[in-house]
């Protein structure tokens, strides 16, 4: 008698050594996950220092970093937006709603008062001091 295909056994053997392999590749896999939506948190931060420095610059104008919620807005007082730049819900930020620093030509960052710097920031689980230069410069060390 000849036999065709796999029997239901040997099918669902297959589907769980599948299933274990999957359950061991997955550990490493979210760990890469996290640290990338880390990475990720830490960059949005760095870029609103450093636009904001830049954009200050490059225009000979004063602007504002200023923050709602999750979203900061670069823009000069009670003008335009220049640069907004949303933040994951799942990152907490250490700067209070309003204004958090002014940017000044040529490029000098000036933080609000009530802004202490270092600030935190906290994603995954993890969290970060950021130190913010004169010139929009930032660093971000684990404490």
């Amino acid at each position: 008698m000849k036999r065709e295909g796999l029997t239901i056994i040997e099918t669902l053997i297959v589907i769980g050594i599948l299933a274990i392999l999957f359950t061991i590749a997955m550990g490493p896999g979210l760990r890469v996950l996290r640290g990338q939506q880390n990475k990720a948190s830490l960059e949005s931060v760095r870029q609103m220092f450093w636009q904001g420095a830049t954009a200050a610059a490059s225009r000979n104008q004063t602007l504002q970093l200023t923050r709602s919620g999750t979203t900061f807005t670069i823009a000069p007082a009670n003008g335009a937006a220049v640069r907004t730049f949303e933040v994951s819900s799942a990152t907490t930020i250490g700067l209070p709603d309003g204004v958090v620093a002014t940017f000044l030509p040529p490029g000098r960052v000036a933080l609000a008062s009530g802004v202490s710097n270092p600030f935190t920031v906290q994603t995954n689980g993890q969290t970060y001091s950021i130190t913010v230069s004169l010139i929009g410069e930032t660093l971000a060390t684990t404490p």
